[in-house]
């Protein structure tokens, strides 16, 4: 799998179709001063290339000021017994957040 930032091929094709066919997306991220948050979203609204996935926001205020703060994000994602965590850097734009996925490592 991809570990570096500047992979091109992070997001295999099995991979999109496992985020693609993911229920629920848990998403984490890291206040300035050490404090991991913890939400679920709905599906990735759009994958860009072979390593953004773009997340639709609603509200998620600390979300969006851990983001501001570090930029730090991991998102998961499960289908059937298919799972990875996605490392990267993210950040709010409008009603999106755009995050870039630097390591994927696989959960299941």
């Amino acid at each position: 799998m991809g570990s570096c930032c500047g992979c091109n091929a992070v997001l295999t094709p099995e991979i999109k179709e496992v985020i693609s066919q993911s229920a629920f997306i848990p998403v984490a991220t890291l206040s300035g001063d050490g404090q991991p948050h913890l939400i679920v979203v709905g599906k990735v609204k759009e994958i860009r290339g072979n390593n953004t996935l773009v997340l639709g926001v609603y509200k998620m205020e600390k979300t969006r000021r851990n983001l501001a703060e570090t930029g730090i994000m991991q998102v998961a994602a499960v289908s059937g017994k298919q799972g990875y965590r996605f490392i990267g850097q993210a950040r709010a734009e409008g009603d999106e957040i755009i995050f870039t996925v630097e390591k994927v490592a696989a959960l299941l």
